[in-house]
């Protein structure tokens, strides 16, 4: 029997994840120090609000037309669109059970839905976004080349392309980015900030996986990036890196 393709894999995990805990809406590692403004706020899932923040930087998004690519839960896109003035915030992923949570738990933002589709084949007409964005998730694709292809031809000429992720030290999704037709503005190093952000975050994340049942919980601790657990082990011992890539069509 043929093993199912890592997007199906994809969809599946975060499908059952969706049934099993609805109590984060954000889905990536974060980033600190985190900015004045969220150091003092009560939002548990600041440091996931400040990596979007800081993949975002200087990049204008007032009165544009934005999609996210992998927009998992909504957390982000709800921030984004809420905070940052975009005239639509298209949030696209693979999962239905993340766009249902999405959908549930962000109704109100007026300039935001969501809608499901493969980032290997966009569900959106060729030169009509003015940015899209990309967070921790092309290196669960099954073709992040073809996806980066995909970006290239969605966007104006001119168009922004804000990805942040992780990868092994072998790969380089910069260079990917930049043979997709990119120019590449600009490739910042936070490994050190995403570990940062996983030490300090760490205790909310463990009660989030002592919510699942008892038989998963290590995968998700793995998975979640609870200190001393895979994921922040291999992004702490350099196994992984992890690098915001700012590039204009």
């Amino acid at each position: 029997m043929n093993q199912p393709s890592r997007n199906e894999q994809a969809r599946q995990f975060y499908n059952a994840a969706g049934t099993l805990s609805t109590d984060f809406s954000f889905m990536n590692y974060g980033f600190a120090p985190l900015s004045a403004e969220l150091s003092g706020s009560t939002e548990p899932e600041k440091y996931c609000l400040q990596l979007y923040r800081q993949l975002i930087g200087g990049t204008p998004l007032q009165g544009k037309r934005v999609v996210e690519v992998s927009c998992g839960r909504g957390g982000g896109a709800a921030h984004v669109a809420q905070g940052f003035g975009p005239a639509d915030y298209l949030g696209i992923d693979i999962s239905e059970n993340n766009l249902t949570l999405a959908s549930k738990r962000f109704p109100g933002v007026k300039n935001l839905r969501f809608q499901q589709g493969n980032a290997e084949a966009l569900p959106l007409e060729s030169g009509t976004i003015d940015v899209v964005l990309n967070v921790e998730a092309s290196h669960l694709y099954d073709n992040p080349a073809k996806f980066f292809a995909e970006v290239h031809r969605v966007l104006v000429p001119g168009g922004r392309f804000l990805h942040v992720d992780l990868h092994w030290q072998d790969k380089d999704p910069p260079a990917m980015i930049a043979a997709a037709g990119f120019r590449v503005d600009e490739v910042v190093d936070i490994t050190k900030n995403v570990v940062r952000a996983l030490q300090e975050d760490s205790e909310r994340r463990e009660a989030l996986v002592m919510t699942f049942p008892e038989n998963m919980r290590k995968d998700f601790r793995d998975w979640s990036g609870v200190k001393d657990f895979r994921a922040y082990n291999r992004l702490k011992n350099g196994e992984w890196l992890y690098r915001i890539t700012r590039a204009t069509r």
